[in-house]
């Protein structure tokens, strides 16, 4: 690995890390330190040149390396937590070595998460588990889930991924949550703003891209007129801050929200900023995701929506599946990519190399930002700390293929080389990462 400047790494316990650029705390720039590591947990850390080691210390020079906390995936898919494709170890396994210390897990699921037993939480293979709470059950959209027992079970919130059910729960939801903030136990309500009967069964938004491609369309207004819905209702509503806007995909949406008069937390599916309609083709792997993908317009209007600050956070969305169903019609397949061990890598170089967006801005979107979004405080590095990585943003890899044992059949850019890669974790056994 050329980028730290030594080859083999250091088997030590203890090393120090020279010059290393350094993310350690929400609104305060990056500046290079040197860190010192004992074992997965960092020691200390100074100016350059402020830390007296000894002499069987060894000496990582690490001008071009990125430390910082652990990245938080807001929102992502567990299915099956003992499947073949999709499983609790891939997908802890996958995440740390995307730099992840924390995943919080969608309602969907078999069963559906809209019962206390159904939560998983706590540190599994190393990885710290979230769960979001159904907000209806089933998430059919007709009748609330058990609400209280959820969050008294330790969701981290309440979850919906369409707005197709009946209006008035909404409200009720709304208005249940206020009351429980001025209580001071408020949790976050996640909504995704996508009508499915709308949608219609699109799979790619509408566009000349889609009429090229010969593909279902999916119409702007199936995100925007339920994006209008929430706003409104969330302005009707005395004291709603706790909703979160799931996943915004459109232009439409991003104009929404520029014109709204209060600022609302939002999230968007990492994929949308790194890919549009206009870069695949009809044989493509990656076109099926929810919410669907859209054209050019669309992420450069999500882009700059990251840059204003219009974007609370980004998430991974990680669903798994398999080979056999990857090789279905566009139309057909499930909707997801699999995988977060590429996400960091594509999004430095789509926003920070690309857009020129500092680096703590990405942290922010990748960490501190999904920490606020679950209603969880920010988690700063400090001494003593394990929960931090080290990327090194000039390392190639080349993203596995079928059949290579790293997770489901659906993971994006497969054979491609990919620049840049997380090479170490205090969350990780051995602290060091193997190239892929």
């Amino acid at each position: 690995m050329a980028a730290t400047g030594v080859e083999p790494l250091p088997a030590a316990e203890q090393l120090l890390l020279r010059d290393v650029w350094m993310v350690a705390a929400p609104h305060q720039p990056a500046l290079q330190r040197d860190v010192l590591l004992d074992g997965a947990r960092i020691r200390d850390w100074s100016t350059p040149g402020g830390l007296a080691v000894g002499e069987g210390t060894p000496v990582v020079p690490a001008a071009d390396l990125w430390l910082g906390p652990c990245l938080v995936d807001p929102y992502s898919h567990l299915e099956e937590a003992h499947g073949l494709v999709d499983n609790l170890p891939r997908l802890a396994a996958a995440a740390l070595r995307g730099g992840y210390g924390t995943v919080a897990l969608s309602p969907q699921a078999a069963p559906w998460r809209d019962q206390p037993q159904e939560l998983i939480t706590g540190c599994r293979h190393g990885l710290e588990l979230l769960s979001w709470g159904s907000f209806t059950a089933g998430g059919g959209g007709q009748d609330f889930s058990h609400h209280g027992a959820l969050l008294a079970a330790g969701a981290v919130g309440l979850a919906e991924e369409s707005c197709c059910g009946r209006h008035q729960l909404l409200f009720h939801g709304l208005q249940w949550q206020a009351d429980a903030h001025r209580r001071g136990e408020g949790s976050p309500l996640a909504i995704a703003p996508r009508d499915p009967h709308l949608q219609a069964g699109g799979v790619v938004r509408e566009g000349a891209d889609a009429l090229r491609l010969g593909l279902p369309m999916d119409p702007v207004a199936s995100e925007l007129l339920p994006l209008r819905q929430l706003l409104q209702a969330a302005e009707l509503v005395d004291g709603a801050t706790g909703l979160r806007l799931l996943n915004l995909s459109t232009a439409a949406a991003v104009a929404c929200l520029q014109h709204h008069p209060h600022t609302m937390d939002a999230a968007v599916h990492w994929w949308h900023l790194v890919e549009d309609t206009s870069g695949l083709g009809r044989l493509s792997d990656s076109w099926r995701v929810h919410p669907s993908l859209g054209g050019h317009r669309d992420r450069q209007a999500l882009q700059q929506a990251v840059r204003q600050g219009l974007i609370t956070c980004i998430t991974v969305n990680h669903r798994a599946i398999d080979h056999h169903q990857q090789l279905l019609p566009v139309e057909e397949r499930p909707a997801g990519l699999a995988g977060h061990d590429h996400v960091l890598p594509l999004l430095w170089a789509e926003l920070v190399e690309g857009l020129g967006l500092p680096v703590e801005k990405l942290w922010w979107l990748l960490c501190w930002g999904a920490q606020h979004f679950l209603g969880q405080p920010p988690e700063a590095l400090k001494p003593g700390s394990s929960h931090w990585l080290l990327f090194s943003p000039n390392d190639p890899w080349i993203m596995p293929c079928h059949g290579s044992g790293r997770g489901g059949g659906n993971r994006p850019w497969q054979g491609r080389t990919i620049q840049g890669r997380v090479v170490a974790s205090g969350l990780v056994s051995g602290r060091w990462l193997a190239k892929p």
